[in-house]
C-alpha cells in the first residue's frame, strides 16, 4: 500500500518535470535595443568569421534568411552557442549566459520580419518619400493608396525581413515577385510603353502601365 501511494505521488512529479523540460526558455533581454547592439558586437567578434558579417553565410550556415534562427527555440540556440554542435565545425564558446542571450537577441532581431524588428528609421519621412519624391506609389499601393502595376505593399512588413526590404530598395531587380516582371515595349509606330507584362505568350502580350491601363498587343 505504501509503495502504491509512493507511485501515485511520483507520477505527477515526473510528468511535471517532463513538461518543464519541454517548456522553452525566455530571453530576459529580448527586444532590448542595448542588448541587441551588444549582441551585434559579440556576433561580429566571435561568429562573423564563419557565418558572415551580416549572417549571410560562408564557412558556417546562413542565418539571416532561412529558418535556422526563426525556427529554433531559445533553449536550442543557447545550447548551440555555449556547447557547440558535436560532429560539426561549430565549437563551444562557453560565454556567460548574459552574453549568449545578447547574441540571441541580436539574431532574433536580425531574422525577424520587419514588423517585429527594431530597425532604425523615420516612418513619417519614409511615407513622404514613398508617396512623393521617390515615386514608389506610381506602381505600389499601401492601404488602398497608390498604383497597381506592382505588388500591394500594405502587409509587406509582416512577410519580409528588414534586410530583404533594403535589398529591394537598393536593387529592385534582385528578387522580382511572380507576375510582376517589368518590361518596355516599342510598337511598330515607334511608341514606347513601360509597365508589367501580363499573359506574355509567343503570340501576344498584355502590359499593365503605371496608370492602371492594359495594353493588348499582338
Amino acid at each position: 500500500m505504501r509503495y502504491y501511494l509512493l507511485c501515485l505521488v511520483s507520477v505527477p512529479l515526473l510528468l511535471s518535470q517532463t513538461a518543464d523540460e519541454k517548456e522553452d526558455l525566455k530571453n530576459p533581454l529580448a527586444g532590448q535595443a542595448a542588448a541587441i547592439a551588444a549582441g551585434r558586437a559579440l556576433y561580429l567578434e566571435s561568429c562573423s568569421g564563419c557565418h558572415g558579417p551580416t549572417a549571410e553565410g560562408g564557412r558556417g550556415r546562413k542565418l539571416a534568411k532561412d529558418d535556422q534562427v526563426r525556427g529554433a527555440t531559445n533553449r536550442h540556440l543557447l545550447s548551440v552557442i555555449q556547447d557547440g554542435v558535436k560532429g560539426s565545425e561549430m565549437p563551444p564558446f562557453h560565454l556567460p549566459v548574459e552574453k549568449a542571450w545578447q547574441i540571441i537577441a541580436y539574431l532574433r532581431n536580425l531574422t525577424a520580419v520587419a514588423f517585429d524588428g527594431t530597425g532604425p528609421g523615420d516612418a513619417a519621412a519614409g511615407a513622404a518619400l514613398f508617396f512623393g519624391k521617390a515615386g514608389c506609389a506610381a506602381c505600389h499601393a499601401v492601404r488602398g493608396r497608390g498604383g497597381s502595376p506592382g505588388p500591394d505593399l500594405s502587409n509587406i512588413g509582416r512577410a519580409r525581413l528588414c534586410a530583404q526590404l533594403r535589398e529591394s530598395l537598393l536593387d529592385p531587380d534582385a528578387e522580382i515577385a511572380d507576375g510582376y516582371r517589368g518590361v518596355t515595349l516599342t510598337t511598330n509606330d515607334g511608341r514606347k510603353l513601360s509597365g508589367v507584362a501580363r499573359d506574355n505568350t509567343n503570340y501576344a502580350i498584355q502590359l499593365l502601365d503605371a496608370r492602371g491601363e492594359i495594353h493588348r498587343l499582338q
